[in-house]
């Protein structure tokens, strides 16, 4: 292979990659992500703390003080967060006009925890929708934070929850 037809190719790739690689998250509904806390939150300690992901979602979310004393009143036992994955069909048009036009990739979470108090205990299964949007343009975002954008949805999720 020459050197030409190699940089042909290494250049080929370049752009396609900056063209997808540039990204950025989206907290859906958009409301959730200017949520404000009103109350003081509760505290709490989380029995399955090495949940690293899970964990940080739950303290982006700031629905509970977390603690290291394990005397409080509620404890928080965490499970695994789903996924399910959606079609990357759209990143054909964004390879296409190398990244101009944005898309949405809507994924669908399920973060599920349980809160553990002395008296009961209440198993949370909360839907947190985060889109993921794929433009050129977000290569100058630097606030790509997976965990800050789910502790929104988590927060307001929360909320509707038990207003329900």
């Amino acid at each position: 292979m020459t050197v030409a037809r190699f940089s042909k190719y290494f250049a080929l790739v370049l752009i396609l990659v900056l063209s997808t690689a540039c990204y950025s998250y989206r907290v859906f509904p958009k409301e959730y992500g200017k949520l404000e806390r009103r109350e003081v939150p509760r505290r709490a300690y989380i029995i399955n703390a090495e949940l690293k992901k899970e964990v940080a979602i739950l303290l982006a979310s700031e629905i509970f003080k977390i603690t290291c004393d394990s005397l409080v009143d509620t404890h928080i036992r965490l499970y695994p967060l789903k996924q399910s994955w959606v079609c990357g069909q759209p990143l054909t048009a964004s390879i296409l006009t190398l990244g101009q036009v944005p898309i949405l990739l809507h994924d669908s979470y399920q973060f599920s925890f349980a809160e553990v108090k002395p008296d009961r205990t209440i198993y949370r299964d909360i839907e947190l929708t985060i889109a993921q949007r794929v433009w050129f343009w977000d290569m100058f975002v630097f606030n790509k934070n997976f965990e800050e954008k789910a502790g929104k949805v988590l927060f307001g999720n929360y909320l509707k929850t038990i207003g329900d």
